[in-house]
C-alpha cells in the first residue's frame, strides 16, 4: 500500500482494502505518509508520485488555492464531511470528487485522513437528465446507484430502478403508487419533515444523511441526493439513495480504534484524557470531584520475559476484564500501554476525607481484584499491582495534571516497595524532579565520558600474588566528585542507558587489559572481571559485540571474565546456555555474581557453563561469628568443589575471614582487608609492588 513502515498496522491493512480512495497525511509536517490502491485506481497516481510529498505539493490540485481553501475550510469545523472538489487525474483529466477528512491517531501520531469518492457518475447522471428523456430513462434504469422517482404533488413514488430493488429489497410493484410512510420507509420517520421542508427551500439535497429500513428489516445509512426534474408535463422528485453503511462502518471502526485500545479494547489515552476534561468541567460546574487511579502490574516485564508475549498479552486482556467488573459503568478505565492502567472514578460526592475513602477504598478492591490467583495458557500465577491516586478537587484542575500527579504517586508507591497504594503528595513531585534530573545528567554523562572503572584486586592468599581483578564502574561529577554506583546503576538499568554504558565498560575493560599486557604488568593467568547487567545479556547482538573488543585491541580472551547475576537464570535460559557457550568457545570464562543472594537453582546452575562463583559478603562479614553463615559459606563451597567450579569470596575485611576461609579450602578473594577499588593508576602500583616483591 505504500512505504509506511507499519505496514501490518490494523489501520493501514484496513485502508489498503477500502475501496474508496484514501490519503494519510502526518499533521505535525503535512507530509503523505500512505495512500491505497483505490487511491492509484481513481486518479492514475503512482504511491511513489505521492508518499512523503507535502500536501500542499501534491499533483492532483487544479490550482494552488485549492489545498488552502480545504484546509481553511477543516480549520474552521475540525473535520470536513462533505466538499465537493475538483481533482485532477495523471491523465490530465478532471474529476468532480466529494472529500471527507477527519483528524485521527496513528500509532501514537496525530495524523489526518481524507477520502475522496468519484462524483463523476452522478453528475453525469444529473446532466443527462437535464438533456433528454431518452437518456434519462437509460440512466435512471442503470445506474449503480439506487434511484426514486417522486411525484412532486403527492410523494408518491412513480418509478424506482433496478439497484434500488437490489439494495432495499423492494420491487417495484411493492413501492409504485406508496409515499414512503406508506410501506415505514423511514427508520426515523419523525425527521422527514424536516428534511422535506430543507428540500423546498434549498431546491435539492446533496449527500443528506438519513436512515433507511429495507425489506428484510435491515438499516441501511444512506445518503440522500434529491432534485427537482420535469418529465414531461409532471413535476417530479429525483432522489438517489446512495447506501453508505460499509463506510460508515469503516469510519466508526477507524474512529475505534483511534480511541481504543487494539489489545483489550479499553478506551487510550486520547480518549480517556477527553472523558477527564469532560468530567473535571462537570464535577467543577455542579460541585462534585473525581479521582484517578493510576496502576501498573507489579514485575509485569518477568511475564513477557519468561512466558513469551503471547502469555503477556492474555495476561493484560484478563486484568482488564477483572477491572471493569469491578468499577461502576460511570467510571472509565483505559490502558495507557505496556502493563499501565488508569481509573477515573467519576460524580464523587462529600469532604476531602470522604472522596480520598472513597477512592482509597476502590483502590483497594482493585488490588485485591488484580491479586487473585489466574491460569493462562496452561501457566498458574499470581500478580500484584501497584496504584497511584490523585483528586481532581485536591491535586489538579486539568487532564495533564491529574495523570501526571497519579503517576507520580504510582512512582512513589514502586520505590517503596510496589503492591500498595499511595495518594498524590507535593513533595513526591521533588523526589520524581530529582530522579528526572539523574537521569537527565547520565545521560549527560555519557555524553562527556564522565564514566570511568575502578579496580579491586583479586588474591590468591597462598601465594599473596594478584591474580586478577574486578572492574568498577564510578562516575566523575563535575560537581559532586566520585559517584558509587548505588547512586546511579538503578536508573541506568531502568532507563536503558545501561546497554550504551555496558558496551563502554566491555571495551574499557578490553583496552585497560591491552595496557596492562603492554606495560608488562600482566601475564596470561590474569583475568579482569566485568559485571554484565540482566538487560546488557539478553541483546541479540551481545556476543558478537563483545567479541568486535576483544578482536578491537587484540587482547588474550582468557583473560576477560564476565559476571553475570543468578537473574539472568530464568530469563530464557536456553537462550542464556546459547550465549554463554558461544562466548566460552572463544575462551572466555564466566563467573556467577553474589552466588546465595538470589534463586540459587540447582537446576538453572548445572545447565549453565560457569567457571566460578563468588561467595556474596553478605555472608562472609558474619562467617567468624554466625555459624548460620559460616554453614552456608561451608555448603557453597562444597558444592563449588563437587561441580568443579572455582572459586572467590567478596568482602574479606579481616585476618580471621581469610583464615576460615582458608580453612574451608577457599584461597581465592577479595576485599578491604587487601584493597578497595581504586584507580587504574593506584592499581598499576600495586602490581609493580607486588612483582617487586615476589623478586
Amino acid at each position: 500500500m505504500s512505504r509506511c513502515e507499519a505496514q501490518d498496522d490494523p489501520l493501514l491493512v484496513m485502508l489498503r482494502r477500502l475501496p474508496i480512495a484514501c490519503i494519510l497525511t502526518r499533521v505535525a509536517d503535512s507530509h503523505v505518509l500512505a495512500t491505497n490502491p483505490a487511491f492509484t485506481q481513481l486518479f492514475g497516481w503512482d504511491e511513489d508520485q505521492i508518499i512523503s510529498r507535502h500536501s500542499t505539493e501534491l499533483p492532483i490540485w487544479t490550482s494552488p488555492e485549492q489545498p488552502s481553501e480545504i484546509l481553511d475550510r477543516f480549520n474552521r469545523a475540525g473535520r470536513i464531511q462533505q466538499f465537493e472538489a475538483q481533482l485532477q487525474c495523471s491523465n490530465g483529466k478532471i474529476k468532480p470528487c466529494l472529500v471527507y477528512v477527519e483528524d485521527i491517531d496513528f500509532n501514537g501520531e496525530a495524523c489526518r485522513l481524507s477520502i475522496a469518492h468519484d462524483m463523476s457518475k452522478r453528475t453525469n447522471a444529473e446532466l443527462a437528465l437535464k438533456q433528454s428523456e431518452a437518456k434519462f430513462s437509460a440512466l435512471f434504469s442503470d445506474s449503480p446507484e439506487p434511484y426514486v422517482l417522486f411525484a412532486k404533488s403527492s410523494a408518491k413514488i412513480t418509478d424506482v430502478n433496478r439497484r434500488f430493488t437490489e439494495v432495499f429489497g423492494y420491487r417495484p410493484q411493492d413501492v409504485i403508487g406508496k409515499t414512503a410512510k406508506d410501506f415505514n420507509f423511514w427508520r426515523h420517520p419523525e425527521k422527514r419533515p424536516a428534511i422535506i421542508n430543507k428540500l423546498l427551500r434549498e431546491r435539492c439535497l446533496r449527500n443528506e444523511p438519513v436512515d433507511f429500513v429495507a425489506r428484510d428489516g435491515c438499516v441501511l445509512n444512506c445518503e440522500v441526493s434529491s432534485n427537482f426534474v420535469l418529465i414531461g408535463e409532471d413535476r417530479c422528485i429525483l432522489s438517489c439513495f446512495k447506501d453508505v453503511t460499509e463506510q460508515k462502518n469503516i469510519e466508526a471502526r477507524i474512529k475505534h480504534q483511534a480511541y481504543h485500545d487494539s489489545l483489550t479494547d479499553l478506551p487510550n489515552r486520547l480518549l480517556l484524557q477527553d472523558r477527564l476534561q469532560q468530567h473535571l468541567a462537570l464535577s467543577e460546574r455542579h460541585g462534585l470531584s473525581c479521582a484517578l487511579l493510576f496502576f501498573d502490574l507489579d514485575h509485569f516485564k518477568r511475564v513477557n520475559d519468561s512466558l513469551g508475549h503471547s502469555c503477556g498479552d492474555a495476561v493484560l486482556q484478563e486484568i482488564s476484564r477483572r477491572l471493569l467488573a469491578r468499577v461502576r459503568k460511570a467510571d472509565t478505565v483505559a490502558r495507557l500501554g505496556g502493563d499501565e492502567f488508569v481509573i477515573l472514578l467519576t460524580g464523587l460526592s462529600g469532604n476531602t476525607a470522604q472522596i480520598a475513602e472513597t477512592a482509597r477504598l476502590q483502590a483497594a478492591e482493585l488490588l485485591e481484584a488484580v491479586s487473585v490467583p489466574m491460569c493462562i495458557h496452561g501457566h498458574g500465577m499470581q500478580l500484584t499491582c501497584s496504584i497511584g491516586i490523585a483528586l481532581s478537587s485536591e491535586h489538579s484542575h486539568t487532564p495533564e495534571d491529574l495523570l501526571k500527579h497519579a503517576d507520580t504517586a504510582l512512582y512513589g508507591v514502586k520505590a517503596s516497595g510496589r503492591n500498595s497504594i499511595a495518594f498524590f503528595e507535593p513533595q513526591m513531585q521533588v523526589v520524581v524532579s530529582q530522579r528526572l534530573q539523574l537521569e537527565t545528567d547520565l545521560r549527560q554523562a555519557l555524553l562527556n565520558g564522565e564514566f570511568e572503572l575502578h579496580y579491586q584486586a583479586q588474591l590468591d592468599a597462598r601465594t599473596q600474588s594478584i591474580i586478577g581483578a574486578e572492574a568498577l564502574l564510578r562516575w566523575q561529577h563535575p560537581e559532586q566528585g566520585l559517584v558509587g554506583p548505588a547512586t546511579f546503576m538503578h536508573v541506568l538499568e531502568e532507563s536503558g542507558m545501561i546497554l550504551e554504558a555496558g558496551h563502554w565498560v566491555v571495551r574499557e575493560a578490553c583496552s585497560f587489559i591491552a595496557r596492562l599486557m603492554l606495560q608488562g604488568l600482566i601475564t596470561a593467568p590474569f583475568s579482569l572481571s566485568i559485571n554484565i547487567s540482566p538487560r546488557q545479556f539478553r541483546q541479540a547482538n551481545f556476543v558478537e559485540s563483545v567479541a568486535a573488543a576483544i578482536e578491537e585491541f587484540r587482547v588474550p580472551r582468557q583473560c576477560l571474565k564476565l559476571e553475570i547475576t543468578e537473574s539472568i537464570m530464568i530469563h530464557n535460559i536456553s537462550d542464556t546456555v546459547e550465549k554463554m557457550n558461544e562466548l566460552r568457545d572463544m575462551g572466555i570464562s564466566f563467573a556467577i555474581d553474589d552466588f546465595g543472594t538470589g534463586y540459587s537453582s540447582l537446576s538453572y546452575l548445572k545447565r549453565l557453563p560457569v567457571d566460578l562463583l563468588k561467595i556474596d559478603q553478605s555472608f562472609i562479614n558474619d562467617c567468624t561469628r554466625d555459624s548460620n553463615d559460616a554453614e552456608i559459606v561451608r555448603a557453597i563451597i562444597a558444592m563449588a568443589r563437587s561441580l568443579n567450579l572455582e572459586l572467590i569470596a567478596e568482602g574479606v575485611e579481616t585476618a580471621e575471614q581469610l583464615a576460615f576461609l582458608q580453612q574451608q579450602d577457599c584461597h581465592a578473594y577479595q576485599g578491604y582487608y587487601f584493597s578497595r577499588a581504586v584507580s587504574e593508576a593506584v592499581f598499576c602500583k600495586l602490581l609493580e609492588q607486588m612483582s617487586v616483591s615476589a623478586n
